[in-house]
């Protein structure tokens, strides 16, 4: 009798430790709200890096409960690199992406398209930034980062100004001339073009380029004019002279 009271004992203990663990007292294996999503999301890039992360926004937290699985997303750092943000996405069903890993390549993956725009003369400004789908692939400070840009979907986004008051014939040449240069690097690249000095939204031309994409077709300066009419079109429409 004195036996089956500890084996009872022993298991009453086994069930609140599991209980206690599901309470924050040990790793999470799931989720049932946003609070443990948080949790579990930072638990998850930690054992993914090894390093620690913390959630800088939380006003920009995404919560959806779906009838399959609980999702979340949000933007977080490492406490090693605080001054680079990065999206991170978790299910309840256990997958886990983030686009961190953008860090590691920026310096190096940035020059790429940057070189190219730092000798044209026709750029008054131009930005360069590196921009990375969210994956569950684990990529390392060591990877190479042709290999990166090739096969994570990491695209250069390019913000850049010419000069203003230009025909638009004269846009299209240069954009043709910057383009022709921008491929040849065998990467991918988002181009928005303005014919602003202070800061804007309006853009006279985007592009996106995925080398890739083997049905993607480069465009001629026919093709370039169409789409800076099309982007004129919807700058007026947006300002109401349409």
């Amino acid at each position: 009798m004195g036996k089956l009271k500890n084996i009872l004992f022993m298991i009453v203990i086994g069930i609140n430790l599991i209980t206690l663990g599901g309470c924050g007292m040990g790793p999470l294996s799931s989720f049932d709200n946003i609070e443990e999503a948080q949790k579990y999301l930072l638990e998850e890039l930690h054992l993914k890096y090894g390093e620690e992360f913390e959630i800088v926004k939380y006003d920009e937290d995404d919560y959806d409960e779906y009838p399959t699985a609980n999702a979340y997303s949000t933007t977080i750092i490492s406490k090693e690199n605080p001054d680079y943000q990065f999206r991170g996405w978790t299910a309840s069903n256990g997958e886990t992406k983030d686009n961190y890993a953008a860090s590691f390549f920026a310096s190096q993956a940035e020059p790429i398209v940057g070189n190219v725009c730092k000798e044209q003369e026709y750029l008054i400004d131009y930005k360069v930034k590196l921009q990375a789908p969210i994956t569950d692939k684990k990529w390392s400070r060591d990877s190479d980062v042709e290999e990166y840009m090739s096969k994570s979907g990491a695209y250069n986004r390019i913000d850049s100004t010419m000069q203003a008051g230009l025909k638009n014939e004269q846009y299209a040449d240069q954009i043709y001339d910057l383009l022709d240069r921008l491929y040849k690097t065998k990467t991918g690249f988002e181009l928005r073009v303005d014919n602003k000095v202070e800061d804007t939204t309006e853009l006279i031309f985007m592009y996106n380029y995925d080398p890739n994409n083997t049905q993607l077709v480069k465009l001629d300066e026919e093709m370039i004019i169409e789409k800076i009419e099309n982007e004129q079109l919807i700058n007026e429409t947006i300002s109401g002279k349409k």
